[in-house]
């Protein structure tokens, strides 16, 4: 089962404290009127896209670099185990001195005690050359079960880059849509700010000219009410610069970074059966494709384990070179001369480890972690079904709830027009706008919270099946 890595965990963080102010999105042709921050942020030559930063954070996060590392290493040893058997080769280099050994061919004439010599006695350099080796015939399996398992690694290692891939995605998604949410709440702090410093203006102006039915104590509720949205001001741009300082580190972008200015809209995903997920699942998801791989590993190294019973069959290779002036050569059939020669060699044999007792322990060993993994591999098989149908439902709830508050923030809009309009031509006093803007801004609040929670929900659920496809594209 999936838990959360303490990158998820900073980049929700990021999230809930982008939301803390209430996470407000602005329509689309809504526009701030007095942003008070962005005259001390500093301008930006290029804004990124989700898909720039999506790009960017596959090239250059932490956690992807060391997984490529990992997939090397194996592909490294995956190449070491398909040469290994074909290295058996040993080469020995001798050299030195030696003093002068006189004799025939056939008899030696120098005594034992002339190799005691000391270094003040003529010496003569001599040199030895040895190679030896075996190339393997017949193993009885154990090279392709060698081979088979290293591959295996290689798939293993290649799920798991796959794995932190998907997962960088799914936390770049979160930390780019809570960014876009903070910056809409502001444009829509703005927007509201902009109707209650005009409702505001008007009251004080009718308070001074003694017009009937206003009093100063309406004048003071929407006081109460704009001074309540900037606070909520601070909070937000507080969301904004957390929420980017998130992307930055997840992108590697550390200066001149920015994302482009687009409202949070509906996610432009249509939302498929669950059986499609499920397949998708059994097909991308990193981990069951981990999990096959590793049972093909554990299948070979078995494989390997009862190919050790039997012995290896091999060509014996072997050559020497030995060459020492000062020795005379013994050329007899009889006589090994081991200053002066020149031999090569090659047989067929065979190599056999008889420890069967300790090997029947291995075999056993190998059989129980072969059905370790076989039943890790159903856990895992039955757990991420389990993940992706509590996953779909939550964004079927969450796809319910935002056209739900979607309805809802249409029908406060044209309350506040109805209202204002009032006002515009005297039918309606300044007041009763505050009820319309707090029903607005509510409605705002709760319709950014779905739509933020939708566009989370479907990064997840790409995240749980592996396939990028049900992820927003922006």
């Amino acid at each position: 089962m999936f838990r959360p890595t303490a990158l998820w965990r900073l980049s929700m963080g990021l999230v809930l404290a982008a939301l803390a102010a209430g996470a407000l999105v602005h329509p689309a042709e809504a526009r701030p009127l007095a942003d008070e921050g962005a005259a001390s942020r500093p301008p930006v030559k290029h804004k990124y896209s989700l898909a720039e930063c999506l790009a960017l954070a596959e090239r250059n996060h932490p956690n992807l670099w060391a997984a490529r590392a990992r997939t090397e290493a194996a592909v490294a040893q995956a190449e070491e185990t398909r040469y290994l058997p074909y290295s058996q080769f040993s080469s020995t280099i001798t050299t030195g001195v030696i003093p002068h050994i006189g004799g025939t061919p056939y008899f030696g004439s120098t005594p034992f005690s002339q190799l005691n010599t000391t270094f003040t006695s003529g010496l003569n350099p001599f040199l030895r050359v040895e190679i030896n080796g075996a190339i393997p015939l017949y193993t009885f399996g154990k090279i392709d079960a060698g081979n088979r398992a290293a591959e295996a690694n290689v798939r293993v290692q290649t799920w798991d880059y796959e794995k932190f891939r998907n997962q960088a995605r799914a936390d770049v998604r979160r930390a780019y849509f809570g960014l876009s949410a903070a910056r809409d709440g502001l444009y829509v702090l703005n927007d509201v700010s902009s109707k209650l410093d005009k409702a505001i203006d008007d009251m004080k102006k009718k308070i001074e000219s003694s017009a009937p039915g206003v009093d100063e104590i309406d004048l003071y509720r929407l006081e109460g009410a704009r001074d309540e949205l900037r606070v909520r001001f601070g909070d937000t741009r507080k969301g904004e610069s957390q929420a980017l300082a998130g992307l930055r580190f997840l992108t590697g972008v550390q200066t001149d970074f920015d994302i482009v200015d687009e409202p949070l809209e509906r996610p432009d995903v249509t939302i498929g059966p669950l059986v499609r997920y499920l397949t998708a699942a059994r097909l991308y998801r990193p981990e069951i494709n981990m999990a096959r791989a590793g049972l093909e590993a554990r299948s070979a190294l078995l494989d390997y384990q009862r190919a050790r019973l039997f012995p290896d069959v091999g060509l014996g290779l072997s050559a020497s070179y030995a060459v020492a002036p000062s020795a005379t050569q013994q050329t007899a059939a009889w006589l090994g001369d081991s200053f002066n020669r020149f031999g090569y060699g090659a047989a067929i044999g065979i190599r056999w480890n008889l420890d069967l007792l300790a090997q029947g322990a291995r075999i056993r060993g190998a059989e129980a972690q072969l059905e370790e993994t076989q039943a890790l591999n159903r856990f895992a098989l039955g757990g991420i079904s389990v993940e992706v149908e509590s996953q779909y439902a939550v964004v079927l709830e969450a796809k319910n709830r935002e056209e739900t508050f979607a309805r809802t923030e249409h029908r406060a809009k044209g309350w506040i027009k109805m209202v204002q309009d009032g006002i515009d031509l005297g039918t309606r006093e300044e007041r009763q706008l505050l009820e319309p803007l707090r029903a607005y801004v509510s409605a705002r609040a709760s319709h950014v919270q779905a739509l933020l929670d939708l566009h989370f929900a479907l990064s997840e659920l790409a995240r749980v099946t592996g396939w990028d496809g049900a992820a927003p594209s922006k």
